[in-house]
């Protein structure tokens, strides 16, 4: 069954167009949660409400764009609204269940290439410069295609990827490191 087919079988309700969707798009979904929430868990639980979403939205999905991006919009989105809701608990002086840290987690750090300085500064960076720079440099999206997915302008993103580029530069030379050093 190809994407365009599942899609039109989710719109009349049937399940095995969500479990094609959820196979073409489980790997890129799960990435992307993760590296904006920072955790295996929190992001496997995404992974789960996004498709939840997908399946229940999916007559908003009007095709003026790839699927793929309505996807990384919606997932964005999704984990966008987590950090609020942890920040707004926070902020009402609920706290939090501490992050007992995962093996998984810091293994996939490793996995994905990250130096411990460069995690530590990805965590510093503003929340949208930090996202348009990991879907420019890990998922290899177009300047374009990170606009249509974050409903930003092109400027923005392109500024947002700089002054991050910029930030983690700064972290580098802070630790007397180059680029090539990670």
């Amino acid at each position: 069954m190809t994407e365009t087919e599942a899609i039109e079988k989710c719109r009349q309700g049937d399940m095995a167009g969500l479990h094609v969707l959820y196979d073409l798009h489980r790997s890129k979904v799960l990435n992307l949660s993760w590296r904006i929430l920072g955790s295996q868990h929190e992001a496997e639980d995404a992974l789960q409400e996004v498709f939840i979403k997908v399946f229940d939205r999916i007559d908003h999905f009007r095709g003026e764009s790839a699927f793929s991006t309505w996807i990384y919009r919606m997932t964005t989105n999704h984990c966008l609204d987590v950090l609020r809701r942890k920040k707004i608990l926070s902020f009402m002086g609920f706290e939090s269940v501490p992050e007992v840290e995962d093996k998984k987690d810091s293994e996939k750090a490793v996995n994905l290439g990250f130096s411990p300085v460069i995690t530590k500064a990805l965590e510093k960076l503003p929340e949208k410069q930090k996202i348009c720079l990991l879907m420019r440099e890990m998922d290899d999206l177009s300047y374009e295609d990170i606009a249509l997915a974050l409903q930003l302008s092109l400027g923005t993103v392109k500024s947002n990827i700089h002054r991050a580029k910029a930030f983690l530069k700064e972290a580098l030379e802070k630790e007397g490191l180059t680029p090539d050093d990670v």
